[in-house]
């Protein structure tokens, strides 16, 4: 009975410290498959810079929603989230850093930027998903799926809303929201 205990013992042990490593990964490299790129599964954000070459939001650990800020490329007015006319960059804290007129400009003029994951998460915690303004196809959503958190946010109702938003059509292409549709959820 001693030797049985003994092994169970290190067994659990052994158990617990592979948990405790796959969390610290998490904590450093994100999730499993974080970084992880399949080619050609996320369209072009529009208005996304050059910091990726292609435009395209699944590069990094944060950064993986495509998220219309700026009405269009030619007027290039700031979206208002809620019905006190706040836009993104100050829902989230960022108005020092607002980058609108790179998102209007050339080498990819257009409406929307990659955006962090906590930023999305704080989006939908402060104006709800119906007001999130989301470019599905443009948006790693299997990433964000199969992600926990992001910069201390947990990313439960992202991943709600984006289920909700970013419906998978029978052609593997998102509708975008259109709820109307009865396509197979993600």
């Amino acid at each position: 009975m001693a030797s049985f205990l003994k092994a169970v013992t290190s067994y659990m042990t052994e158990r617990s410290a592979l948990s405790e490593k796959r969390s610290i990964r998490s904590v450093l490299l994100g999730p499993p498959g974080a970084g992880k790129v399949v080619e050609g599964t996320v369209a072009v954000c529009p208005g996304e810079g050059p910091r990726y070459g292609d435009f395209k939001c699944n590069h990094d650990s944060t950064h993986r929603v495509c998220a219309k800020l700026v009405d269009n490329s030619s007027s290039c007015q700031e979206l208002s989230w809620n019905e006190d006319g706040r836009s993104f960059w100050e829902i989230t804290g960022q108005q020092r850093w607002n980058w609108k007129d790179r998102i209007c400009s050339e080498p990819n003029p257009g409406d929307s930027w990659c955006i962090c994951m906590w930023a999305t998460a704080s989006l939908i915690a402060e104006v709800g998903c119906d007001n999130v303004h989301i470019n599905c196809d443009a948006t790693d959503v299997d990433f964000v799926l199969s992600s926990y958190t992001d910069g201390g946010w947990s990313l439960g109702q992202a991943k709600l809303c984006l289920r909700k938003k970013c419906r998978r059509e029978t052609d593997g292409d998102c509708n975008g929201g259109n709820r109307s549709s009865r396509a197979e959820e993600l």
